[in-house]
């Protein structure tokens, strides 16, 4: 499987719930999915100050089968990237800070004393989703970058 992407690009593999998700004994789950997911980290500097937030900026899940017993098996899955993906990424958003703290926070953004980074992580999750017990999930990070056409 490929880890480097394109807008547009279909993102497409195998999934087998008993290597990619290891299970040490027949599991019962509700449903198998597979997610595309972008999450962006945010950290604002402000002086000395600094925060750090994770906002999930964007996510597909695509169900690859149902509520049963799951030992093994292989799933096959594709999913197209959006072709509007990266402009999804540029237009997330700070959370708007309210009252004296939000006044404060837009005055030293205007003088530039706060300093803001985003990065984003781009990653497939395979979930087994099981009822009353810790679900099991495997990501692979991967890269989404500018088509060469634009």
């Amino acid at each position: 499987m490929k880890y480097h992407f394109q807008r547009q690009d279909s993102i497409r593999g195998k999934i087998f719930p008993g290597l990619t998700l290891t299970l040490k004994k027949p599991t019962k789950a509700r449903k198998f999915t597979v997610s595309f997911i972008g999450d962006q980290k945010i950290t604002q500097r402000l002086g000395t100050d600094r925060s750090t937030r994770h906002v999930r900026i964007y996510e597909f899940e695509h169900q690859l089968d149902g509520e049963r017993e799951y030992t093994e098996g292989t799933y096959q899955f594709d999913i197209k990237i959006p072709e509007d993906i990266l402009e999804q990424e540029k237009a997330a958003q700070l959370p708007e800070a309210e009252g004296k703290l939000g006044t404060a926070l837009k005055v030293a953004e205007s003088f530039a004393a706060m300093a803001v980074t985003k990065r984003t992580y781009w990653f497939l999750m395979a979930r087994l989703d099981i009822p009353w017990g810790k679900d099991l999930n495997e990501n692979i990070q991967m890269t989404i970058e500018e088509s060469s056409s634009t």
